[in-house]
């Protein structure tokens, strides 16, 4: 977590001095690499919460919660800080400033982050031709979608990429079947986790189309400035923290498959809504209210499936909870945007309104908010066939924790014995 941290300072300090260079590709270079630094620091944070709090207690699902909350704080403080300075001042100064927020954090972790316990395996071994075949196709697949868009698909270079990439997934699974430690563990890939992960997937890609189309339609179309633009936000901080808590009052309540159903049809709801917002209407007629829905579905989604993983992993696996949520949700976040973009592109073609080209990308988030619901329903339909799995999952989790505390416990004398030879585990 705190290499995460180092890591995200440095490229980030280097992201606002590319101001200097004039190199677009050089800034996106530094962008991505920005990147790898926040995927470092999540999914360890969540492990590390998963680790240090019993699986069940309020205390667990109430840091959840407020993990999840942090998500829509950061996002409008973000919006509007980032609009003034580009507005008012130096641009690369947005930069410079999340540089010196990740320096006080890796500070701030040194010193009052424990240290965690390893409960993996210590002759576990890191899989590298998984991740190598696995990374570069993802990142293939993901980069001919998204740059279709702007050269064509009449390209060459598109198509031989996205088959490049589609062996290389391939060739992941075939590696992972086959490797004895894989990147993704054998028994923690179930219909039921595979279920969330798709329905947790397809919500956020949906929104993913949202945001981007959202400051699309408030500044290309009504001609909103980035500052007014940004204020908006301040509806996800506000509605998003009700609901991240909401979902540690309903969590011990209701069936964990109840909430994310709930999500998915506040995903849908919201990007159907902006599909249907004529230009220049009022803020809040339709604006408004889809952003405090939309509130909901982001914010219950999030901290329900990574609690609702995390519960269902031993702790050698916490860590894997938030991995996995993140993973699934970063990633379909940047591909959708090149389903959404390839529709808008072939409307323009045909039609010079860029209302319209705007209006067949979202129809694309609802189709996709679509699939989130039918998946999310199906989970829902399967909890109520297979009613005590997750009780059995935990038994099992349970069971296999604490067998890992007896393996790794010393044998001390029994008291009972007066110092003999006798032994006992504690």
């Amino acid at each position: 977590m705190l290499f995460g941290l180092v890591w995200g300072m440095i490229w980030t300090l280097i992201t606002g001095l590319t101001s200097y260079t004039n190199s677009v590709v050089f800034f996106c270079i530094c962008r991505a690499l920005h990147g790898i630094g926040l995927a470092f620091v999540l999914p360890n944070a969540i492990g590390i919460i998963g680790t240090l709090y019993q699986n069940g207690s309020k205390k667990k699902s109430a840091v959840f919660c407020l993990v999840g909350a942090m998500a829509p704080i950061g996002a409008a403080l973000g919006s509007i800080f980032s609009a003034v300075i580009s507005e008012k001042g130096h641009w690369p100064w947005a930069y410079y400033s999340n540089s010196i927020c990740f320096a006080i954090l890796a500070v701030a972790t040194y010193i009052y982050i424990p240290n965690i316990p390893r409960h993996a395996a210590p002759e576990v071994t890191f899989d590298w031709l998984g991740s190598i075949t696995g990374v570069t196709g993802l990142v293939l697949f993901n980069f001919s979608w998204n740059q279709a868009p702007a050269v064509g698909w009449d390209n060459p270079y598109i198509i031989v990429l996205l088959i490049v990439g589609f062996l290389s997934i391939l060739a992941f699974f075939q590696i992972e079947k086959r490797v004895k430690y894989p990147l993704i563990p054998k028994e923690i890939m179930n219909s039921h986790i595979l279920l969330i992960l798709s329905a947790v997937g397809f919500g956020w890609g949906s929104f993913s189309i949202y945001v981007f189309y959202f400051w699309c339609l408030l500044m290309n179309i009504n001609g909103w400035s980035p500052i007014h633009t940004g204020f908006t936000y301040f509806t996800f901080a506000l509605f998003g923290v009700i609901a991240a808590f909401s979902v540690n009052v309903f969590i011990r309540r209701v069936r964990p498959s109840y909430l994310l159903l709930a999500a998915t049809c506040a995903f849908l709801i919201g990007i159907t809504m902006l599909s249907q917002t004529p230009p220049h209407q009022m803020y809040w007629h339709m604006l408004f209210p889809q952003m405090v829905i939309l509130s909901f579905g982001m914010d219950i989604s999030f901290p329900a499936a990574s609690l609702v993983l995390s519960e269902h992993l031993p702790k050698k696996h916490q860590g894997m909870a938030s991995s996995l949520v993140s993973t699934m949700i970063n990633y379909s976040m940047s591909i959708t945007l090149g389903f959404a973009g390839t529709a808008e592109a072939q409307i323009l073609k045909r039609n010079t309104s860029t209302y319209k080209g705007y209006q067949a990308a979202m129809y694309v988030g609802v189709g996709l908010a679509v699939l989130g619901c039918i998946l999310a329903l199906v989970l829902h339909t399967c909890s109520y066939i297979w009613p005590h799995q997750e009780e059995v999952d935990l038994q099992i989790h349970k069971f296999e924790d604490d067998s890992d505390v007896l393996e790794n416990s010393e044998p001390v004398l029994h008291p009972s014995r007066g110092g003999d030879n006798s032994t006992a585990k504690v």
